[in-house]
């Protein structure tokens, strides 16, 4: 039986984390897909962009990857602690990094100095903001879902290095 998540992850101490990740539903992560006879080979420079943007932005560093034809593999460094020394214009600036506000669906520059202000004028909802940077299932969650029809594409699971 798997162990549950928040019994591997040390949300105290900062730790090394092998993590892994695997397509459901026969779907494939990348490369030719004999089922489907599609290509997703597109899809392993995305991910990777993604994974390195989010990276930035979140309380992880990564050490290596692998992007596997329906699976992936991190490890990484996990500072959960991290987020607590940066400032709240550190925070705003990651958050929004991670998460451009869109005008028509497209980022928006001119709403992202607006958008920051208004976070760093609320307390609660930057508390909140450095709690998700500060989250590895956050960073998980967000490096898998690209649109709310493909967020139970993934299934995850934490392993110790």
């Amino acid at each position: 039986m798997a162990t549950p998540r928040h019994k591997l992850v040390d949300e105290e101490h900062a730790a090394c984390y092998h993590v892994t990740s695997r397509c459901v539903r026969r779907a494939w992560l990348c490369g030719y897909d004999p089922f489907t006879r599609r290509n997703y080979s597109y899809r392993r420079r995305w991910l990777v962009e993604r994974m390195k943007r989010l990276a930035r932005c979140f309380a992880v560093e990564i050490f290596g990857y692998a992007v596997m034809s329906n699976h992936f593999h991190l490890v990484l460094r996990y500072d959960p602690k991290a987020c607590e020394s940066w400032t709240d214009e550190e925070v705003a600036r990651r958050w929004f990094e991670a998460f451009p506000p869109r005008e028509d669906g497209r980022p928006s520059e001119q709403r992202d100095a607006e958008a920051r202000e208004l976070l760093m004028d609320d307390p609660e909802r930057l508390a909140r903001a450095r709690r998700t940077l500060g989250s590895l299932s956050h960073f998980m969650k967000h490096l898998q879902i690209t649109s709310p029809c493909q967020a139970t594409t993934f299934s995850i699971r934490y392993c110790f290095s």
